[in-house]
């Protein structure tokens, strides 16, 4: 249902977990902060934990993420998981969700992601 709360999940910035981030992309050494591209890591992971139970053939649309800082390394972050649309568009159910992610900074960043959900 359109502006139903899904829920929300913790997630932490491990430093262990940076650490093979910044392996793969080194040039993402932002220091004490999380390098940008797992902004999309940590929204999936929280789509992936609220929203567990998916019917087989889901076509992942489209993803937009709005950013405004980064978290430190170490600290604890809550993303919260919102429908904000349903539709249907030449045949196909679409789902929009909302994601917003805040940690001990306060509001961080958030993210839109529709979904073709194929049941």
């Amino acid at each position: 249902m359109p502006g139903r709360l899904l829920g929300s999940a913790p997630y932490r910035l491990d430093p262990s977990v940076i650490a093979q981030w910044r392996r793969l992309f080194p040039a993402d050494d932002l220091g004490e902060l999380m390098p940008h591209g797992m902004v999309a890591v940590v929204s999936m992971r929280a789509y992936g934990e609220v929203v567990p139970h998916r019917p087989p053939g889901n076509i992942h649309a489209s993803q937009h993420f709005a950013l405004f800082r980064l978290p430190r390394i170490g600290g604890d972050l809550v993303t919260t998981v919102s429908c904000t649309a349903k539709e249907i568009r030449r045949e196909r159910r679409r789902v929009t969700l909302a994601m917003e992610t805040r940690g001990e900074e306060g509001f961080l960043f958030s993210g839109r992601m529709t979904v073709l959900w194929a049941a």
